[in-house]
């Protein structure tokens, strides 16, 4: 049972540490939000127009349209007892004062007696069904602010009819305001949805600054060759990734040490070991020597020459064990310099062409004493040590071909050395040892001159391709 909580709590802790928890808290939240943003955008373009318009109304020409409207009805009042010709003349004035606008009076009998517009002044009349038309619809013109106000005012006809004014919409209406309302609207509106974009971008944003950190890490190694512990800032996916990415390192770390701890005892024991073995291998090779002189039946003196012979193999065996370790450790001098391998080639071959007559091998020498030097960087004792180990191969593990075959040759106007035999192959395991570590203190020997060794398996035997390492 506490098992079963330990795992619900466990969940609901990395859920609760999660990104995607984190992401739909960002949606959750925007999506309770946004439908209040509406109302109080709304509300802002109301409180921002009539702002607006308290701010630019004191500019317009002929006031507010309230001021209009109470200027208009209190000259109406005062015609009560004024006579037509003196009512025409208030207008006339009242005229000039609004020169952009429309004024007309029409009397109770529906004649026009006074427009400023010349329309229909004197000529047509209005029936009470007209004039009620018009008053109903001065509220709802589009263009013209209008106002309609019984002579004599109040809100019956007193018996000398009405005026009307008409203004222009624009004269008496700030259309700034209105563009900047719906300016500051359409800004309120871009601004809400941008903070929650810019909300999840900055989410992103510092994953995607994680992942690289991470991935900086990953590829930046440290002195050890392993990578650095990262720091874990976060208990979300990254983090665990991050924590998981330590403890590798950690790993890899413990490992190494472990791998050094391991390489330096297997030096030291084939150090002690070379060591340990000369003193017995010199003692024997005494007693040989001592028996040699003694008078031996025939089978005495094979079983001793048998002897010698093996007791060159294990001298050989414990210079390549110590060589090894030496090309391993990174403790063998070597000195690079230009040299003539083929001129080397044909000395060593010169070294070695008794041994193979004495072996019965047959054998093949294609490099021409006119041929172009092949100039390459080596340390001329180690290229030395390549050519005898690899000859040496030869007679151990291809004795069965009773072939060997030197040649120079170019590919692609890249040079090779190349040396070919018919037995097992240079590159087998025989009975003989020693040949496994011969061959890898020659590709040591090799790689420490940017030389590499390629073999190719004929059906015959093996050859060995012998040229220098591409660059990159």
């Amino acid at each position: 049972m506490k098992k079963h909580r330990f795992i619900r709590k466990r969940k609901r802790d990395l859920f609760k540490n999660s990104l995607m928890s984190r992401y739909l808290l960002i949606v959750i939240l925007a999506m309770v939000f946004l439908p209040v943003v509406f109302p109080m955008a709304s509300l802002f373009f109301v409180v921002s127009t009539s702002w607006l318009s308290d701010k630019t109304e004191v500019t317009l020409p002929y006031g507010r349209t309230s001021e209009i409207e109470s200027k208009w009805h209190e000259e109406a009042k005062m015609m009560k007892d004024r006579s037509d010709e003196e009512i025409k003349s208030s207008l006339f004035k009242l005229a000039q004062e609004y020169e952009e606008a429309h004024l007309f009076w029409v009397n109770t009998e529906g004649i026009v007696k006074f427009d400023t517009a010349e329309r229909d002044k004197g000529t047509g009349r209005w029936s009470p069904s007209d004039a009620v038309e018009y008053m109903k619809s001065a509220g709802n013109n589009k263009e013209n602010f209008i106002v309609v106000a019984f002579v004599g005012g109040g809100q019956n006809n007193a018996g000398r009819g009405f005026i009307s004014i008409e203004v222009p919409r624009v004269l008496v209406t700030a259309s700034t305001s209105d563009h900047l309302g719906l300016l500051y609207y359409g800004l309120f509106m871009t601004v809400v949805p941008a903070i929650f974009i810019l909300i999840s971008w900055s989410f992103f944003r510092q994953i995607i600054k994680r992942l690289i950190r991470l991935k900086g890490a990953l590829s930046t190694p440290g002195a050890d060759g392993i990578p650095l512990p990262v720091e874990v800032n976060k208990k979300d996916e990254i983090g665990r990734l991050e924590e998981s990415f330590n403890g590798m390192v950690s790993q890899l770390r413990e490992s190494q040490e472990q791998q050094k701890k391991e390489e330096h005892l297997r030096k030291n024991l084939i150090a002690d070991l070379s060591h340990d073995l000369r003193t017995p291998l010199t003692v024997v090779r005494g007693h040989v020597h001592a028996l040699s002189k003694e008078l031996l039946t025939d089978s005495g003196k094979e079983s001793l020459h048998l002897i010698e012979g093996k007791m060159d193999d294990l001298g050989g065996l414990i210079d390549n064990l110590l060589s090894y370790n030496l090309l391993a450790s990174g403790k063998y001098t070597m000195k690079l310099e230009s040299v003539d391998v083929l001129r080397m080639v044909r000395e060593s071959i010169a070294a070695w062409y008794p041994v193979w007559e004495k072996e019965n091998y047959e054998i093949d020498i294609d490099i021409d004493d006119e041929e172009k030097p092949v100039i390459w960087d080596v340390d001329k004792q180690g290229f030395r040590r390549v050519l005898d180990n690899l000859f040496q191969n030869i007679v151990r593990h291809a004795k069965d071909g009773r072939y060997v075959r030197v040649a120079a040759e170019t590919r692609s106007g890249k040079s090779y050395l190349i040396i070919e035999d018919r037995g097992p192959g240079i590159d087998m395991r025989s009975e003989h040892a020693g040949a496994g570590i011969g061959l890898s203190i020659v590709d040591l020997l090799l790689a420490r001159m940017d030389l590499i060794r390629m073999v190719e398996y004929t059906g015959q035997g093996t050859k060995i391709l012998i040229t220098v390492k591409e660059t990159a």
